[in-house]
């Protein structure tokens, strides 16, 4: 479990491919094709393992959201290059557009605040209904995925806090953070002197269920 960066808000390769709902071989030809970025850390002599943000899984689902709908994988990529161009290189300005995908017309359009001349009505060639992806329901989504509250109810995540690492809820300590702590040999409840022993559990039990997944 050591050095799988949970603790600093990035995923792990296999978490980020259940989050695509696919196999891990699959999510690397995703990767491969340039469909889905991380970033990469060393894991040994010459050698570096991509990683990933919440922001990563959260248009990965995004991705996954548009294929279910018939989008194709070229033209997922072509609105998110066309999106980021618009923007002056903004790499995250999807977080603040709407995209949405038209069936009728088969394209993926993009509605940028502030750019009314991204207008789906004349993208949409007529009056055909097109379904829209909001992002703060995919955020929900996710989170609720990542962090099944039945399981561990004391376990949240914000992409506010810790760049979307799992913390203990309402505080800035991360789960991982914790089993660190227990990995070095020291009793959490020392360093974290006001997490109860449910929260110590629940982290405990969180990082295995990341790891197991």
């Amino acid at each position: 479990m050591a050095g799988n960066g949970f603790g600093v808000g990035l995923y792990s390769p296999k978490v980020a491919a259940r989050v695509a709902r696919i196999r891990y071989r699959s999510f690397q030809a995703w990767a491969k094709a340039n469909l889905v970025h991380g970033s990469h850390k060393p894991v040994g002599r010459a050698k570096t393992e991509c990683i990933y943000s919440f922001n990563d899984l959260l248009l990965i689902r995004l991705i996954v959201r548009l294929k279910a709908q018939g989008a194709k994988p070229k033209q997922i990529k072509t609105a998110l290059n066309t999106v980021e161009l618009a923007s002056n290189a903004e790499p995250h300005a999807w977080l603040q557009s709407t995209i949405l995908y038209d069936a009728g017309a088969q394209v993926v359009v993009a509605i940028l605040p502030g750019t009314p001349k991204w207008n789906p009505v004349a993208a949409s060639k007529g009056p055909q209904t097109m379904a829209v992806i909001f992002f703060p329901e995919l955020v929900k989504e996710l989170k609720d995925e990542l962090v099944p509250q039945a399981r561990f109810p004391h376990i949240e995540i914000d992409p506010e806090v810790l760049g979307g690492a799992p913390v203990i809820k309402g505080t800035r300590i991360s789960t991982r953070a914790i089993v660190s702590v227990i990995e070095s040999g020291a009793k959490p409840r020392q360093a974290y002197p006001n997490l109860t022993d449910k929260q110590v559990t629940d982290a405990q039990a969180y990082e295995m269920f990341l790891v197991e997944t």
